[in-house]
């Protein structure tokens, strides 16, 4: 034993291994950017002859242009890119908000010893879906038109 405590150590290793990850990350990012300088370099000489042909140019400008996005996105100049989830998240979609009041309606029409098996029937699905149980038999239910002769 050294004289350190487990936890110690262990907060030295990971501080350790987050300074050699980000000198790592920086080092990349310095041979990226001397990369962009050096293709950058190359495509002006091309646009800097006179002989060039519109679409050489052309394609050259492009080039550049694209050198410049990729500079600006490596050094974070940009505006961090949003992006809106709660569509993919949302529960439902139109169709089913559409139709709903017409479901409700039904429901209610309903008499109440029905509508209480339906809501029994109903919890007991979610019961079993946030349990993650789907290998059980299906739920039984009894559904009457609302009239029994």
């Amino acid at each position: 034993m050294v004289g350190v405590s487990k936890q110690a150590a262990q907060k030295a290793y990971f501080k350790a291994l987050r300074r050699n990850t980000d000198q790592d990350i920086n080092s990349h990012h310095r041979s990226e950017l001397a990369e962009l300088d050096a293709q950058q370099a190359k495509l002006w000489t091309v646009v800097d002859k006179g002989d060039v042909s519109e679409k050489n140019l052309i394609a050259a400008i492009n080039a550049m242009n694209r050198i410049h996005i990729r500079r600006a996105k490596l050094l974070g100049l940009d505006a961090p890119t949003k992006l809106d989830v709660s569509g993919i998240y949302q529960r439902g979609g139109d169709d089913i908000s559409v139709e709903r009041p017409s479901w409700e309606a039904i429901l209610e029409a309903l008499p109440v010893a029905e509508q209480v098996r339906w809501y029994e029937v109903f919890q007991e699905a979610r019961r079993r879906a946030e349990a993650g149980d789907f290998s059980q038999s299906p739920i039984e239910a009894t559904v009457t038109s609302g009239t029994e002769d």
